[in-house]
Order: C-alpha cells, then sequence, then structure tokens
C-alpha cells in the first residue's frame, strides 16, 4: 500500500474525491491532507502566506472534522526553516502552545516541523502530536534521520536533492524502517546553492512584515538558473508516476505531493490519479505543478520519452558522481524528451525576462556619502 500526503485546499467536496479515491482504488490511499491557518497564525510555515488558501480556525475547523469523517488526518505544518526565536520567548512559548492546544481540539493530532526546539515544545505539552520532519530538516543521511527519529519524529520526508541517490534512500529506509516520505513532484534543482536561503526567506516574510522593497529575489534566480541548460529540467527533484516502483523496492510507502500554492488553480485530483495508476503520458510538467499555471518558459517534456532515464540511477547506485560535464547522461534524455530548438527559443525569453525583472541585480547605487558612511539607493524598478 502507498499512502499520500497532499495540499489542502479546505473544500470539502475535494475531500469527498478523495474519499472516492481511496474507495476505488486497493493499493494507493490518500490518508492525509496538510495546510495551515492564513487568518490569525501565529506562526509561518514552508510557504508564504499570501500565495496559501485563504483559511480562519472557523473554516479549518470545518475541514478537519469533515476529513476526519473520511479517514484523512489534517497534518498542520509548523516548519518554517526560522522562528526568529520566538521559540526562546516567554511569549513566543505561550503563542506556540495555546496554538498547539487550539488545534488539539478541534482534531489535528499531526504535526510537520523543522526547528529541533519546537520538537522538544510539541513534546512538553500535555497533548499527543505524531511529528513529521519537514523536508526543510535536509534529512539526507541515516545519521540526520535517526536524528529525527530520537527527537519525536514518527515520519520523515527526505531532502529532495537525494531523490535519485537510492543507495542513502535505502540505508535510511533500512535504519529509520516505516515512515519515510519523498516529494514525488519537486520543481527544485537539485543541490541548488539558494535553497537554504530561499527557505529562510520565505519564513520572514510574515504578514506583519512588510519592509522588503525586494520580494521576488529568489523566485527570479531560480528561474534564471533553471533556464541556463535544457537538460536543467532532468536534474529537477520529481518523481514519474511509472517510477514509483523504483521507490517501492527502496522501502518508500509514503509520498508527498507539494503544491500548496497551485491548488485553488490546478487540478489536485487528476495529478493524484496520475501517481495511483502509476502511469502519465503527457507533459511531465503540467503534471508535476498539478496542472496550475507556473510560467509562460516551460517546453512541453514527453513523459513517456523519458522511460529508462531513472532505472540507470536505481540499478547503479554508483553512477550519479555530479559530474556532468562527462556524464552527459540527462543532456541525452533532455534530447529526446523536449523539443530543442523550442526550449532553446523559451530558455532565452526566459532569462531575458527574469533579468530585467529582477530588481537586486538592476539597483542602482548613486551615491555613497563617504564622511557619513551613508549609502543612497535609487532602485530601477521599471522594465528597460
Amino acid at each position: 500500500m502507498n499512502y499520500f500526503s497532499v495540499p489542502s485546499d479546505f473544500n470539502t467536496r475535494t475531500l469527498e474525491k478523495f474519499d472516492a479515491l481511496n474507495q476505488q482504488y486497493s493499493d494507493s490511499k490518500v490518508i492525509e491532507t496538510y495546510g495551515q491557518l492564513t487568518v490569525g497564525s501565529v506562526l509561518s510555515s514552508g510557504r508564504v502566506i499570501d500565495v496559501l488558501p485563504e483559511v480562519n480556525y472557523q473554516a479549518l475547523e470545518k475541514f478537519v472534522k469533515f476529513g476526519l469523517s473520511k479517514g484523512i488526518e489534517f497534518n498542520y505544518t509548523l516548519n518554517p526553516a526560522c522562528l526568529g526565536n520566538q521559540e526562546f520567548t516567554e511569549e513566543g512559548i505561550e503563542d506556540i502552545l495555546a496554538l498547539l492546544q487550539t488545534l488539539y481540539d478541534i482534531g489535528i493530532t499531526h504535526l510537520t516541523l523543522t526547528s529541533p526546539p519546537l520538537f522538544e515544545l510539541v513534546l512538553k505539552s500535555p497533548n499527543r502530536f505524531n511529528i513529521k520532519a519537514s523536508a526543510i530538516c535536509e534529512i539526507s543521511s541515516v545519521h540526520k534521520a535517526m536524528f529525527y527519529k530520537n527527537l519525536g519524529a514518527s515520519r520523515i520526508v527526505v531532502d529532495p536533492d537525494i531523490t535519485r541517490d537510492f543507495r542513502i534512500l535505502k540505508n535510511i529506509t533500512g535504519s529509520f524502517n516505516n515512515g519515510v516520505e519523498i516529494i514525488i513532484n519537486n520543481v527544485c534543482l537539485k543541490n541548488c546553492a539558494y535553497k537554504m536561503f530561499h527557505y529562510n526567506h520565505e519564513a520572514h516574510r510574515t504578514p506583519g512584515n512588510d519592509t522588503q522593497t525586494i520580494t521576488d529575489y529568489y523566485f527570479n534566480r531560480c528561474s534564471m538558473q533553471k533556464a541556463e541548460k535544457i537538460s536543467n529540467l532532468l536534474k529537477l527533484n520529481w518523481i514519474r508516476p511509472q517510477d514509483l516502483h523504483f521507490y517501492e523496492k527502496s522501502g518508500i510507502r509514503n509520498f508527498k505531493i507539494q503544491g500548496r500554492q497551485n491548488v485553488l488553480k490546478g487540478n489536485i485530483i487528476k495529478a493524484l490519479r496520475a501517481y495511483f495508476d502509476k502511469d502519465f503520458e503527457g507533459d511531465l510538467f503540467e503534471l508535476i505543478t498539478l496542472y496550475a499555471p507556473y510560467n509562460s518558459f516551460q517546453p512541453y517534456i514527453d513523459t513517456k520519452k523519458l522511460d529508462g532515464f531513472v532505472e540507470k540511477f536505481f540499478n547503479n547506485t554508483e553512477f550519479c558522481q555530479e559530474m556532468c560535464g562527462k556524464c552527459g547522461w540527462c543532456e541525452k534524455y533532455a534530447k529526446k524528451s523536449i523539443d530543442f530548438h523550442q526550449a532553446e527559443k523559451l530558455n532565452t525569453i526566459a532569462l531575458k525576462y527574469y533579468g530585467e525583472k529582477d530588481k537586486y541585480r538592476n539597483l542602482n547605487i548613486e551615491s555613497i556619502e563617504s564622511d557619513d558612511v551613508e549609502l543612497s539607493l535609487n532602485f530601477d524598478f521599471e522594465r528597460k
């Protein structure tokens, strides 16, 4: 049996559709949806609140109770990369404990956490929660997996950067046993140097923090990084439905679909059905973005033409040494599955667009007052 954790749109009709899928399939099941309050929330999470479905306490309570009536748990995401040291202040601790009590009172017993002090605080609370360690914990080794297990996690989401490192995945599942979860539609470039800084940036973009002049630095830089080479699209940490069996053989039975920012504009049921069927024909990028609009610069990736791509990683766990200049494996499959002529055009347009849109790259320093060491900045926000 494969178990799926999926993003919440806080619509009970969607829960009814999840329940229908659970009844239809005997080997796959939605066991939980996940999300958070966006109105009145005292803590941020791994996503910026203003891109998430709007939900207050009353709507959350209604959704949670309806889900429980269908056998579908709700996992509350308390997983920012940084809490701004709230967890070390008396007021912050009181706020966190009050939130935990509120969640428990409406039937929420599952949490996704990042910060080790928050793990400890949750375990000190009078209520018993099932804790999942977030992908933001960057669990990429047996040592880290066991650290979070000993800290109280019954489930861990492994670092997306080890999605095709089956040696490490097998070692983690062999040590942690049940409860190892992997994201199946991650769109981050493997080993992206911006990743942790991006996590921290998102954690601090809270409703009360409106001092930023520039808010899209990391999104622009990530988008430009992907567009630098066509083969980079194959180096994103996605998993095709027809490749799930490699992960099952590695001991993984828990799969997470990300995309809390996509569920309102996409089609989570259509995407989920493809993973339940373990088969998909069409544009891979449409599937992994849950059929929600992403940007205008993504070329069509023929999913069926990627047959055999992941198999080599599975059969030879020492295969990928990340020597991309010498290997050519991703380049080979990019040429098979992507129209290079179209992709080159789109990448050129994308690099120009995001380059012009990148306010940090384009800011002009007009003058520096050397006597007072004062910096005067003039931001040229207009596209040239």
